[in-house]
């Protein structure tokens, strides 16, 4: 089978940690590679093996070569570059954030329902490709909880100043979305979606929401309107409550505990390698009195795949003609709770989650 041919518009750090991939894994090919910026365009081409560049993105786009197009720019150009992509007929990954707004991705979507032949996904399923999180989901699907009726994630970032050696673009909001929720909640609420099957849909969400100030000011960030800290209820259909926190780990190292609780076993998990239960623990009463715990055995992420499952996706969905793990509609449902997020923290109210 032929691999899918790849263009890459935007060579800066996600762009060089996944271009091996393009190397090594002979169903995907990179045939060229876009950026405004010479030098870093033609350093990720020689690590992905493209054997062209360009700083033009619409000379990418009308290359016949080029039947999917990597996305990794700053979000505030990921709109117009996955509309100029869909306009050029070309498969789309896009990185995370997917778009800056629900609205934005409405009318992503829009385009996308009216050429449902092109594949379009989001990296914010990173972590889909879990043995861990599939196992989750596989229980969830077959009843095996019970009706989930409680979620808890809790997410504790290093206590290093976040941003202070990024990109200015990623501590302003206008470019950036937003701050850890954008750069971090996205897989977050991805990854709940998916291991959840599907049964998250958000009626209502309260929530808090800060920035880095409880950072001494040499730890703190160079933009500290920009939140660093979140707390969020979130009420959905069926009875299900989910509460979904993150913050920088101001008074000790990081950390991470994901609770599912069904009526019959709950589950603890977590997203990342680096939780507080690195595995799948099961949970259920034998009888009245006696809980029995069980300490299963799929795996947690592997970065380096982890880095690399949504382009290995999306070249799944071209070949198999089936959609991409966080195509447009799921993308919808994640950033109507990241604007009800917003919201809801700035009035101080509890607000309805409209996707």
């Amino acid at each position: 089978m032929e691999p899918v041919r790849f263009g890459i518009v935007g060579a800066g750090q996600i762009a060089r940690y996944v271009a091996w991939v393009f190397r090594e894994d002979p169903a995907l090919r990179a045939v060229a590679v876009c950026d405004v910026r010479r030098e870093a365009a033609e350093e990720v081409a020689r690590l992905s093996g493209a054997p062209r560049t360009t700083e033009d993105v619409s000379q990418l786009l009308a290359l016949p070569e080029v039947e999917a197009v990597y996305i990794a720019t700053p979000p505030y150009l990921h709109r117009p570059m996955v509309l100029d992509a869909l306009a050029a007929e070309k498969h789309v990954l896009c990185e995370k954030p997917f778009m800056l707004s629900a609205p934005e991705v409405r009318e992503i979507l829009a385009v996308t329902e009216r050429k449902p032949h092109i594949k379009v996904g989001c990296c914010s399923c990173r972590f889909q490709d879990a043995d861990t999180a599939r196992r989750a989901r596989q229980m969830v699907e077959k009843g095996d909880l019970g009706p989930v009726y409680r979620a808890f994630f809790l997410a504790v970032s290093d206590p290093a100043a976040p941003g202070a050696a990024l990109p200015p673009w990623r501590n302003d909001p206008k470019k950036n979305g937003g701050g850890i929720a954008y750069d971090w909640g996205v897989y977050d609420l991805d990854w709940l979606q998916f291991v959840l099957a599907d049964r998250m849909k958000p009626v209502t969400l309260f929530a808090t929401m800060d920035d880095y100030f409880s950072l001494t000011e040499e730890r703190r960030p160079p933009a500290p309107d920009v939140d660093g800290r979140f707390s969020a209820e979130i009420l959905c259909q069926d009875g299900l409550s989910v509460h979904w926190e993150r913050r920088a780990g101001e008074h000790g190292p990081a950390y991470h505990r994901v609770y599912l609780r069904g009526r019959k076993a709950g589950l603890d998990l977590s997203m990342t390698a680096e939780g507080a239960h690195t595995g799948l623990v099961r949970h259920a009463y034998r009888g009245v009195d006696a809980l029995a715990t069980e300490k299963m055995p799929e795996a947690t992420p592997d970065w380096r795949g982890t880095l690399v499952y949504p382009i290995r996706d999306l070249a799944g969905a071209v070949r198999e003609d089936r959609p991409a793990a966080s195509p447009p509609h799921r993308q919808l449902g994640i950033h109507a709770i990241l604007d009800a997020l917003y919201a809801s923290a700035r009035f101080r109210v509890a607000v309805p989650v409209n996707a």
